[in-house]
């Protein structure tokens, strides 16, 4: 086309399709970018609470899973003989000690080491002030504490066997320490209590701290969570379940936060003491963490923590603790902040009174958008543990800014993607402008299809001019084909089923067409079926017709040809057009078909008499046109099938001569032997079970 044609067309209809397609190419930009803005941003709050929710439960599960884990070894500890025999005797052992006293040196030595050990570091931390007259050892744990206390290096106390004092107490210490050491290595806890139950006082340790020999009912152990476990908590459990405290500051443990899970130990059924063992920080932050590897629990940002009900204070480590202690510092309050540097930990005493805990603790689930407990907006989970002897809560959560960085990033990206789209579309819009007012190649394209076999031809949407109806009229066109050829082939399928419904499969070929209509004769079982109902037909109709779709259905599933069906009754021949006679194909499925029935029957609760009859011989088939399409078949073995069938009993299958010796079959006989046209018959019997 030269440049004089080009230009002689209609310049308005250019003009406006290239102003149109510019604008247009400008909303749906704009349109586009602000849609998927929005669907972005609601899908990224979806998706950010469903994977909090997700890696909340998660963790609750792997928490209690954990712990309960935990508790079920305790329990097995106490229950264990050697722990019951080793506690009655260090409680024996510790009752002789009300005989041993210290020198007057070793009171002062004593003395001192609380004053320097004890007193001095809690005055220094602020928690005082105390003095050595109410804090210093009771006197039931002065002999103990000086031997295996006071005068050991700390860090060479749990392997003191022997001090050498001589004590009864000391020898049965020398005996069971090495098992008890075992036991505590076992379980991978930092401590190991024996609790006599009379005191009740720590009558055994690992740690040799200056809770050794402590009553749980004494100064020391006042409002502490072990005491709390001990003297409450066990108590309210079952036998054999261990139950689990609060982390909490424990002044013998350095005042490090610390948590014990303790069962009771019996002695036949008397309870004669308990044992606790100290759960260190780290393994219950382990459990809510993923040991540190956040990204493999599915937290990139944010995370998991616990928090008890009484106080409503941390039970394992922050992430933000975890990864930059000072950040951590500087977000909480100055109060906490110094308890939290001096203990090396926030378990214990950080407080999480959020609005997600307290519905937690009231037994509720929480999600949504609120405030953590260092006051930084985020999205968060909250959820119950469900724990024995514990009322936690597991709390997932993430920056609202962390989560909502990728939108930011998003926008930014979609703002840069839209000036550079938008020049580039003006550009081509004018370009298709000029194009659209040529023929166009694309509705010759679909023409051809269609005059090829398509009848969903790809026609693009061309506007309202003759171009535009020429491709809305090819569309209508190429879909009423689709329908009519449609309707030729559902024909087809009608046609090709009636067809079916009355002629064997084998005779009806895929075009519908019947493949061979002349008569045939070949050896084949005949097989007979009545089904005979107690009481009105008319009552038991929907079980009749199950028992015929079940008969039926066994039948196509076998390759039997259907001669004749109503109600109640059916005649089938297997063998037709085969080499095969089919006596063994017939009588396993004459087999199969009573016992199916007697099975469908009972179901339904219904008296059904399912009689059978089988017959094998020469038997001429053929297609039969007099007035309607129909399949037959005559020969003996066809009235034979048919008498004997009428001759058998509730759930029986008679057999004549012909079909036992085609099956090479052993059955027993008939007991009535009946005559068909004046000749004896041989019949055998076939039930479900033979």
């Amino acid at each position: 086309m030269s440049r004089a044609e080009r230009w002689s067309r209609p310049r308005k209809l250019r003009r406006v399709l290239a102003g149109a397609l510019v604008l247009a190419t400008i909303a749906s930009v704009l349109l586009v970018g602000g849609l998927n803005w929005v669907a972005a941003r609601r899908l990224l709050s979806e998706g950010t609470q469903q994977q909090l929710v997700s890696v909340g439960e998660s963790r609750a599960r792997s928490l209690e899973a954990g712990v309960e884990r935990l508790l079920a070894q305790v329990s097995a500890v106490a229950a264990d003989l050697a722990v019951v025999e080793a506690l009655d005797r260090l409680d024996e052992a510790f009752a002789e000690l009300d005989q041993e006293s210290l020198t007057p040196t070793q009171d002062a030595e004593l003395d001192e080491y609380y004053e320097a050990n004890v007193i001095g570091p809690i005055n220094d931390a602020g928690l005082g002030p105390v003095t050595l007259a109410d804090s210093g050892p009771p006197p039931s744990a002065r002999y103990l504490q000086y031997h295996y206390t006071a005068t050991q290096p700390p860090d060479e106390r749990a392997a003191v066997t022997d001090p050498g004092d001589g004590s009864a107490y000391s020898d049965v210490h020398a005996e069971v320490h090495p098992f008890l050491l075992e036991v505590a290595a076992a379980l991978n806890v930092e401590d190991l209590l024996l609790i006599d139950a009379a005191g009740p006082e720590i009558v055994y340790s690992i740690d040799k701290r200056i809770d050794l020999g402590t009553p749980l009912d004494g100064a020391l152990h006042d409002d502490t969570a072990l005491a709390e476990t001990i003297l409450e908590d066990l108590g309210r459990v079952r036998t054999g379940d261990a139950v689990l405290g609060d982390y909490q500051i424990y002044v013998p443990a350095d005042g490090r936060p610390v948590l014990f899970a303790a069962a009771a130990v019996r002695s036949n059924t008397e309870v004669i003491g308990a044992i606790a063992v100290e759960i260190p920080a780290e393994r219950l932050s382990a459990l809510t963490t993923g040991s540190g590897d956040f990204e493999a629990i599915g937290l990139s940002e944010g995370e998991n923590y616990v928090v008890s009900s009484s106080g409503q204070v941390l039970q394992s480590e922050s992430r933000l603790w975890i990864e930059d202690p000072d950040a951590y510092l500087a977000k909480t309050d100055d109060e906490t902040a110094e308890l939290v540097e001096l203990f090396g930990s926030p378990v214990g005493i950080q407080q999480v009174d959020t609005e997600a805990v307290r519905a937690a603790i009231d037994g509720m689930v929480f999600e949504g958008a609120t405030k953590n407990y260092l006051g930084m907006e985020t999205f968060t989970h909250a959820t119950p543990v469900d724990i024995e002897g514990t009322n936690w809560v597991a709390v997932t959560e993430v920056d609202q800014s962390d989560a909502r960085a990728p939108l930011l990033a998003y926008g930014l990206r979609l703002g840069l993607v839209m000036l550079i789209t938008i020049p580039i579309a003006g550009l081509i819009g004018i370009w298709l402008a000029d194009r659209i007012t040529r023929p166009i190649p694309p509705v010759l394209a679909a023409a051809e299809a269609v005059a090829e076999g398509e009848r969903d031809p790809d026609l693009p949407d061309l506007g309202r001019d003759e171009f535009g109806d020429l491709s809305r009229r090819l569309g209508t066109m190429a879909a009423d084909l689709a329908q009519r050829e449609q309707e030729l082939d559902d024909e087809f399928e009608r046609t090709r089923a009636l067809l079916l419904s009355v002629l064997p499969p084998r005779i009806v070929d895929p075009d519908g067409e019947v493949s061979s209509d002349t008569e045939m004769v070949d050896i084949v079982t005949v097989v007979s079926i009545d089904v005979v109902l107690q009481g009105e037909p008319a009552e038991h109709i929907d079980t009749l017709n199950r028992l015929r779709d079940t008969a039926e259905a066994m039948a196509v599933e076998r390759s039997l040809d259907r001669v004749r069906a109503a109600a109640d009754r059916l005649l089938l021949l297997i063998g037709a057009g085969k080499d095969d006679d089919g006596a063994a194909a017939a009588i396993d499925f004459a087999r199969d078909l009573l016992t199916e029935a007697r099975r469908v029957a009972e179901d339904d609760g219904v008296d059904v008499a399912f009689k059978m009859g089988l017959s094998t011989g020469p038997v001429g088939t053929g297609v039969l046109q007099r007035g309607s399409l129909t399949y037959g078949a005559w020969g003996e073995p066809v009235r034979r099938a048919l008498a004997i069938g009428a001759l058998s009993g509730t759930d029986e299958v008679l057999i004549d001569e012909s079909t036992r010796l085609a099956a090479g079959v052993d059955l027993p006989l008939a007991d009535d032997v009946v005559a068909l046209d004046g000749q004896d018959m041989s019949l055998y019997v076939l039930g479900a079970d033979g």
